[in-house]
């Protein structure tokens, strides 16, 4: 069924932005919720935004003129209240922080560049961490949720420990390596020529699982890659890793995707350019020379470094045995990392199947593409890990309900289900802090379906709740909400600390 006449159906679409008001909607929602075509939609909506009746927020987000700010939308509890009742109730003010907080410099930094892990911090951010909380040799560093392994590189630099746990098994062996920093580059070198060699005696092998996988990739690339793959060594000494990280550095380059953050494909990608072995070769010879500058460095590196494949919730550290814990967990409602590795695990070897991306993603901290059977338990929106989530869940739950679709019915629950997943972290991380230690955490917040929720001072509040003392909050840069390109985010230091006695 259509609404009849181009007037009744433009009538039809304004009544349905006034109904979602501040929140907005997208043209598909549209469309349900006046059972009308989204072609039919779209088309209204340039028109309407021709005339300056309506704007389009982002990512396809679209709200009468008279909702353009959120700030003026009755019931919208916006991030100055937040603030100031976080000022009030927990008596900390927000600080600035103003050092170098952004991964991508880590980009042209040698070993940092060896793995193109987008989400996270830079190496200058956790030097001047370390410096800033007298790390120094005999200390002992933590990062439960490592990635690639920044803070544990730095902190082997600066003569800790290092100790670290991640998830992902991409990321975990890249974080190995990056450690290793003794391994002698000609060794490598060697381990990867021999691999080669190998590589051009075969013939194309199977690809992986990935139903997307021919489009992802250009054939001759897909050709080169799967010999390549079948050559590579298991996963074992430091050599045969380097040389597996070397092949993992290939993949989204040699494809027709991008990751900048989340995966996605590059309108701009071409089949001409060097060859996946040419890739290789220069990955190779890449990492071979930063192995090499770090030769006058080997005698000051702290001790080889732990990087456990582990689930940071178990909180499985020995108690009081780190001096300083330095970590980014993911965002609420932020990152899929499931979705945005899933040609390095399926490639790699680590999935072989949708089935093992599946039963990852259940274990990750909670993201917009989690099971539903995994929200179950969390939909309920009273008896809370924090007051505050009193008041947001619900109207997280009634944002949605007006919008009339939404991609997550039970997005209150996912969000309830990310802050219960950082209790256990914070507890572990507390009992291994010796009296005394700091856990720094960078953290941002978040707008869901127009509700605002902000992230870092609820993590600090939860860890206050956990015996955490709050030392600062302090703001390191300003980000963009995706649907509301006009609405400012921020990304946040945390510091925290267990106290030197029981309180």
């Amino acid at each position: 069924m259509t609404v009849s006449g181009p007037v009744a159906l433009a009538e039809a679409v304004r009544d349905a932005l006034t109904e979602t008001g501040g929140i907005g909607a997208t043209v598909r929602q549209i469309a349900a919720r006046i059972d009308d075509h989204p072609a039919r939609v779209a088309a209204v909506l340039d028109r309407l935004q021709g005339r300056g009746d309506v704007l389009r927020m982002g990512r396809g987000l679209w709200v009468l003129r008279d909702f353009e700010h959120l700030s003026e939308r009755d019931g919208f509890v916006d991030p100055t209240e937040f603030v100031e009742r976080f000022e009030s109730e927990n008596g900390v003010s927000l600080g600035r922080y103003s050092g170098p907080i952004t991964f991508r410099s880590n980009d042209g930094l040698p070993v940092h560049r060896w793995w193109p892990y987008v989400q996270g911090y830079s190496a200058e951010f956790v030097r001047g961490v370390l410096a800033a909380n007298g790390v120094a040799r005999g200390s002992t560093v933590l990062d439960p949720f490592a990635g690639s392994g920044t803070t544990l590189v730095e902190a082997r630099r600066a003569g800790a420990y290092a100790v670290g746990a991640e998830l992902l098994a991409p990321a975990v062996l890249a974080a190995r390596v990056k450690t290793r920093l003794e391994l002698d580059p000609r060794r490598f070198e060697r381990e990867a020529e021999r691999v080669l060699a190998a590589a051009a005696r075969r013939s194309a092998g199977p690809l992986p699982f990935l139903r997307e996988t021919r489009r992802q990739f250009f054939p001759a690339a897909l050709r080169d890659l799967t010999r390549l793959r079948d050559a590579l060594p298991a996963e074992g000494n430091d050599a045969e890793d380097a040389v597996r990280l070397a092949f993992g550095r290939v993949l989204i380059p040699s494809s027709r995707l991008h990751r900048s953050p989340c995966l996605g494909y590059d309108r701009r990608a071409r089949s001409t350019g060097p060859s996946v072995f040419e890739r290789f070769r220069t990955a190779v010879a890449e990492m071979a020379t930063d192995l090499a500058a770090f030769g006058g460095e080997r005698a000051r590196l702290g001790p080889p470094a732990s990087v456990e494949r582990r689930d940071a919730r178990e909180g499985h550290w020995p108690r009081e045995s780190v001096d300083l814990a330095v970590t980014s967990p993911p965002y609420v409602n932020g990152m899929d990392y499931v979705m945005n590795y899933k040609v390095d695990l399926a490639w790699l070897g680590y999935a072989s199947s949708y089935a093992d991306l599946a039963a990852l993603r259940r274990t990750e901290v909670a993201c917009d593409n989690l099971p539903r059977t995994e929200t179950a338990a969390y939909l309920r929106t009273t008896e809370l890990p924090d007051p505050w989530l009193d008041e947001l869940l619900p109207r997280l739950k009634e944002n949605v309900r007006r919008k009339g679709t939404y991609r997550r019915d039970d997005m209150h629950g996912i969000v309830h289900r990310y802050f219960a997943d950082l209790l256990p972290v914070l507890d572990g991380v507390r009992r291994a802090l010796k009296p005394g230690g700091r856990l720094v955490v960078v953290v941002g917040d978040s707008l869901l379906a127009g509700t605002y929720v902000p992230g870092d001072l609820i993590l600090a509040r939860l860890a206050a709740s956990r015996g955490f003392s709050i030392v600062s909050v302090e703001v390191a840069r300003s980000r963009r909400s995706g649907q509301r390109r006009t609405f400012e985010l921020r990304e946040s230091v945390v510091t925290l600390e267990r106290p030197r006695s029981a309180t």
